[in-house]
C-alpha cells in the first residue's frame, strides 16, 4: 500500500489551516498585523454580566443545604457526576504497531506555506498545528507476529475489523447497505396471547417485544448482533426496560402486523426473500463481503475516523495514542521530520530544536559578492541578530514602519531579502525576528542518510600528482548575539508507540 494514501479516503476540509498566517506582516499585502479572535472564543468583559445571574456571581441559597453538611449546587453537581458511570476504554488490540504520522495532505500544506512564506518554523509548533484538529493525522496499523489480519472497507468508510464477524454485523449500518439490499414491509397475522408488558432498548429506543412472545429471543438477539455487539452481551440486556402500559401494548401489536423482510439487488436474486437477519448476513457473506472487503496487514486509519467504524480495540489505540500526543505533540516530531523529508523540506537542528524552513541555512562563501543593498541587510543582521524585520527596513530605509511610504520603501529591501532567505544566508522565524546564523547547520539525517554504509576501510593512498583538495575558507564568524549554529544529532527512528 502506498504509505500517502490516507485512511479512509475521506475529503479534507484544510481551508482553515490554508489560511493560517505563516507569513510575516512585511510578505503579506494587505494583512493586518494582528490576529483576530473569533466571536465564541471571546470572553464576557469584566462588570458586565448574564441575565438571571446576582452581580459578584452569586448564587441562591437555601438553609436547607447547610443542615444537610453539603454546599449549595456542588453537592448535587458531584451526586449527578457520580450517577452517570463512565465509559470504559475497551482493551487496546495486541499484535499490532501502531505509529501516529502526519497525513499527506497537511505535509503538502506545511511545504507550500513555508516555500511561499520563506520562514523557518519549529516542528513542536507544526507538530501542535497537526494534532489540532483529528484529520490532521493518520494512525499506521501494522500486524506483528500473533496479530489479526486486518479487514478494510474499500468503500471509503474509514471502517476497518479485526473479525469476520464484526464486519458482517457493520453491514447494518453501513452507508452501502441500500447497494445490496432493499427493504420491504409484508403484512402477516397478528401474534395470539396475553401481552402485558413490552420490552425497549433504553439506549436507543428499539422496541423488542412482549417476554412473553415466541418472537422475542430471537429479536433480541437480532437487534444485539445488528447495533451492539460491541457490548457485552449482559451489559446490553441490563439496558432493557419493560413498558406496562396499555398504549405501549396496542402500538406493538399494530406493528406486529406487519413483517420487515430483505431483497438482494444483485442481477438475478430480485426474487429472493430474506424473510430474518441471519439469512440476510448469510447472503451477504456469500455474495457482497468479498466485494466490500480487503485483508491487509497494514492500513492507514485517519484520526478523525469514528469509533463506531473501528473494533474495539483499534479504537483503543486510536484513542489513546491520539491522546497521548496531543498532551506530548513532541512525540510526533520523527515521524514529522520523514513526511517533510519525503517533501524535499530541510530539516535542520537549531539550538536543540528541530526547525524546517525555505533552505537550509549556512554560511555565505568567502568568494560571493553581494549587491550594496544585500551587504547592508546582512552586516544589519549581524549587529542586530533577533531584531523584529520591521527595525531592519525601517533603519535601512530611513522610513518609519506603518506610515504611508513604507511599503515602497521597504519593496527593494524585501527582494533582496528574499533572496538571502532562500540561499539560506540569513534567516527569518516565525515571530518575524531575523537573524545571522554562526555557522553551518548541519541537516538532520533522513531514513535513507541513517541506513547508508559509512565506509570505515582506510583510504585509498592518493596517486602522484594528485591535487589536494581544496577547502574554501570559512566565512568570518560575526560577534553579534544570535542563535549558535549546532551540528544535528543522530535522529533515532521512528519509536513503536504502543498505547
Amino acid at each position: 500500500m502506498d504509505e500517502n494514501i490516507q485512511g479512509g479516503n475521506q475529503p479534507f476540509d484544510l481551508s482553515e489551516l490554508t489560511g493560517f498566517q505563516f507569513g510575516p506582516a512585511w510578505a503579506r499585502k494587505g494583512a493586518e498585523t494582528s490576529i483576530k479572535i473569533p466571536a465564541s472564543y471571546t470572553r464576557e468583559p469584566r462588570g458586565e454580566r448574564k441575565p438571571g445571574r446576582k452581580q459578584g456571581g452569586e448564587r441562591p441559597f437555601n438553609r436547607s443545604n447547610r443542615e444537610q453538611g453539603g454546599k449549595p449546587h456542588m453537592q448535587k453537581g458531584r451526586d449527578r457526576r457520580r450517577e452517570q458511570p463512565q465509559k470504559e476504554l475497551p482493551q487496546p488490540a495486541e499484535g499490532y504497531r501502531v505509529e501516529l504520522r502526519p497525513c499527506n495532505t497537511i505535509l503538502e500544506v506545511f511545504t507550500k506555506e513555508i516555500q511561499k512564506q520563506k520562514r523557518a518554523h519549529s516542528l513542536l509548533d507544526l507538530a501542535r498545528v497537526v494534532m489540532a484538529a483529528k484529520d490532521r493525522y493518520d494512525l499506521v496499523f501494522m500486524k506483528q507476529e500473533g496479530g489479526s489480519t486486518l479487514i478494510r472497507s474499500t468503500k471509503g468508510d474509514g471502517a476497518c475489523w479485526m473479525t469476520e464477524a464484526e464486519a458482517v454485523s457493520y453491514m447494518w449500518d453501513a452507508p452501502w447497505f441500500s447497494e445490496f439490499y432493499t427493504t420491504e414491509q409484508v403484512e402477516i397475522e397478528a401474534p395470539k396471547g396475553t401481552f402485558t408488558a413490552i420490552a425497549t432498548c433504553s439506549m436507543g429506543g428499539e422496541v423488542i417485544g412482549p417476554v412473553n412472545w415466541h418472537g422475542y429471543q430471537a429479536t433480541l438477539m437480532n437487534l444485539y448482533r445488528s447495533k451492539y455487539a460491541g457490548m457485552p452481551l449482559e451489559v446490553f440486556k441490563n439496558r432493557i426496560n419493560l413498558d406496562k402500559s396499555e398504549e405501549a401494548v396496542a402500538a406493538w401489536l399494530e406493528t406486529a402486523k406487519h413483517k420487515t423482510v430483505w431483497k438482494p439487488t444483485r442481477e438475478g436474486a430480485e426474487d429472493t426473500v430474506l424473510e430474518d437477519t441471519r439469512a440476510v448476513e448469510a447472503d451477504f457473506l456469500a455474495n457482497g463481503y468479498a466485494k466490500v472487503y480487503e485483508t491487509t496487514d497494514k492500513v492507514f486509519i485517519n484520526g478523525a475516523t469514528a469509533r463506531q467504524v473501528l473494533s474495539p480495540g483499534l479504537a483503543a489505540h486510536q484513542a489513546i495514542l491520539s491522546d497521548k500526543t496531543r498532551r506530548s505533540p513532541q512525540m510526533l516530531i520523527p515521524n514529522l521530520c520523514h513526511g517533510l523529508a519525503r517533501h524535499h523540506m530541510p530539516i535542520y537542528k537549531w539550538q536543540g530544536k528541530h526547525y524546517t524552513g525555505p533552505s537550509r541555512v549556512r554560511t555565505i562563501p568567502a568568494d560571493t559578492v553581494l549587491a550594496d543593498r544585500m551587504v547592508s541587510i546582512v552586516e544589519w543582521c549581524k549587529a542586530n541578530s533577533g531584531k523584529k524585520v520591521e527595525a531592519m527596513f525601517a533603519e535601512l530605509s530611513g522610513v518609519a514602519s506603518g506610515t504611508p511610504e513604507a511599503m515602497e520603501a521597504y519593496a527593494p529591501y524585501t527582494n533582496d531579502m528574499i533572496w538571502l532567505l532562500e540561499q539560506g544566508f540569513i534567516v527569518v522565524t516565525a515571530d518575524n525576528s531575523i537573524w545571522y546564523p554562526k555557522g553551518e547547520l548541519a541537516p538532520v539525517p533522513t531514513p535513507v542518510q541513517q541506513g547508508r554504509p559509512q565506509g570505515k576501510g582506510k583510504r585509498k593512498p592518493a596517486k602522484k600528482g594528485d591535487k589536494k583538495q581544496q577547502v574554501a575558507p570559512k566565512t568570518e564568524a560575526a560577534p553579534a548575539p544570535g542563535p549558535v549554529a549546532e551540528p544535528a544529532a543522530e535522529e533515532a527512528s521512528v519509536a513503536d508507540e504502543q498505547a
